[in-house]
């Protein structure tokens, strides 16, 4: 979405954390459904201190495997309107300095330390992954549209995230069994 898009809706940010943590907590349910005992799935791990001033990242869940003892931390990415700050946001984690940043801080975390789940209507349309047609009102009272197109957005995330440890979410999480295992093959 344009800056000019985001700032004639009233409260995005709100509405983006409301859609964000819906997606944390679908991501969580899914996959510890699909997880044997001995992983330990958990929403909100504490901030992992990567910064000299004490600042740090917040990732939205962390598995543990107990039989292995190492750990995996998931970054949960949904998108719903069209944009582009979805997946945008998630490819720090791909980059090797803050791969290295966390292995150093966190002893138990397994060689790769992230996997990212991307979900919602950017991937997925209407559980069709067809284009549909996004549309809202300004604040101005002017109408607007958008055609989003999933298969796009999927291209996107493959192109960039091209050998990283990553999943797109069915609509309705209907693929979380192969998600998780993608997990189990990983710790």
């Amino acid at each position: 979405m344009g800056a000019k898009h985001l700032s004639e809706r009233s409260n995005w940010q709100e509405e983006a954390r409301t859609r964000g943590d819906l997606g944390e907590n679908k991501v969580v349910e899914a996959l510890a459904a699909w997880l044997p005992s001995h992983y330990r799935v958990d929403l909100k791990p504490p901030k992992i201190q990567i910064y000299s001033n004490g600042k740090g990242i917040v990732l939205d869940a962390q598995i543990y495997n107990t039989q292995t003892e190492k750990r995996l931390f998931v970054e949960s990415k949904r998108g719903d309107n069209g944009g582009n700050a979805t997946e945008e946001r998630s490819y720090k984690f791909a980059t090797p300095g803050m791969k290295k940043a966390v292995r150093e801080v966190v002893p138990d975390v397994c060689d790769e330390p992230f996997f990212t789940i991307y979900s919602g209507k950017n991937f997925n349309g209407n559980g069709d992954q067809l284009p549909y047609v996004h549309q809202w009102t300004t604040k101005s009272g002017k109408r607007q549209k958008k055609t989003i197109t999933p298969a796009d957005y999927r291209e996107k995330v493959k192109t960039a995230m091209y050998g990283q440890n990553y999943a797109i979410a069915d609509h309705e999480f209907s693929n979380a069994q192969e998600i998780a295992q993608q997990i189990m093959e990983i710790i």
